[in-house]
């Protein structure tokens, strides 16, 4: 069951994916998030994976999460409103 948040989350990634013309990557990948929260609260990082690799393999990025070989996640500094950058690389 999926929160109205986390449904508003995942239709955004969609829409970025969308306009950025982005098609379904086959075969092994590679995933490297950063986050960059928006203040210095204290945060699990470990927090934001299933859902942003879910919203990233329903907006088309590629056809499952399973592909994914390698994942790593850093924290970044903090940035206002707060930021994600995706990296998605075929091994």
């Amino acid at each position: 069951l999926i929160s109205r948040g986390g449904r508003a989350f995942r239709e955004s990634v969609c829409l970025i994916l969308a306009r950025r013309g982005v098609k379904p990557l086959d075969g092994p990948l590679i995933v490297d998030i950063t986050i960059h929260p928006p203040d210095r609260r204290r945060r699990d990082i470990d927090n934001v994976q299933k859902a942003l690799l879910d919203a990233l393999q329903h907006g088309g990025a590629y056809g499952d999460d399973s592909q994914i070989v390698r994942l790593t996640i850093e924290k970044g500094a903090p940035l206002d409103g707060g930021k994600t950058l995706v990296q998605i690389r075929k091994v």
